[in-house]
């Protein structure tokens, strides 16, 4: 009985054997096939690495990443992340120095900006009451030079001066030294404002501070300095005039 048992056992081994055997051996691949896996998994790898330069950030699957047509899309991490909203300001700047305007300044600025317009007469725009004012002519020039007066040339810069006329059609005599509060600017092609320079010149109408009888007119001038690459194509200019915190603008 044992050994028919024995024998039943070795049978069963033989079939096993016979039927599991180890089959082929393993394919030995060449240098140019091992390269092309290796290149391979590197670009699979590469796929869900988001941070090259540290290594691999993240290897989880998503659905549909092993397929060749795969698009990353945002994370759903990201995807639910509400946008921020710009609490920042707008930054007020000052017209005349182009510098930030803060708290109270800037609303006021705000408030006042309607007042720094064109579109004012050139009388209206210096407002001296019952002088009426004309701008006659504007002359470009790399010098100034009156019977006795001289600007001197000035490398890289020319003079603008402005002829302007007034005439008192008032029936008494106005004294301008009640408005020599008075500033003014000049912008060329709608540029940036330049200030008028100093001159003694009695007839300087930023430091004129003298009377102008009834009926009577006047010639004066205002002048500027400009560089000459701002003086070489002067399509347009601007004078505008700031008293009490006012500024007018008017188109020469």
């Amino acid at each position: 009985m044992k050994f028919k048992r024995f024998y039943f056992f070795i049978s069963i081994v033989c079939i096993a054997l016979i039927f599991t055997g180890c089959g082929e051996p393993l394919y030995a691949m060449t240098e140019e096939e091992e390269a092309i896996i290796a290149a391979y998994a590197s670009k699979t790898v590469s796929k869900f690495n988001q941070n090259q330069t540290i290594g691999i950030a993240n290897a989880r699957v998503r659905t549909g990443e092993l397929e060749e047509d795969y698009t990353p899309g945002v994370p759903e991490e990201e995807a639910t992340e509400e946008p921020v909203e710009d609490t920042e300001q707008e930054v007020k700047l000052d017209p005349e120095t182009g510098e930030p305007i803060e708290g109270e300044e800037a609303e006021e600025g705000a408030e006042d900006s309607s007042l720094d317009e064109g579109g004012y007469s050139f009388t209206s725009a210096v407002d001296i009451p019952g002088v009426e004012f004309t701008c006659s002519e504007f002359d470009v020039s790399p010098e100034y030079k009156t019977k006795s007066f001289l600007l001197e040339k000035v490398s890289g810069k020319k003079y603008i001066v402005l002829s302007i006329s007034a005439e008192n059609t008032s029936n008494s005599s106005v004294d301008f030294s009640k408005y020599s509060d008075r500033s003014y600017s000049l912008s060329l092609n709608g540029g940036e404002k330049t200030n008028n320079l100093f001159t003694p010149l009695g007839n300087d109408l930023a430091n004129f501070d003298g009377l102008l009888a009834a009926g009577d007119t006047k010639s004066f001038v205002l002048v500027f300095l400009y560089s000459d690459s701002s003086v070489e194509n002067i399509t347009s200019l601007e004078l505008f005039v700031t008293s009490e915190g006012t500024t007018r603008g008017t188109t020469i």
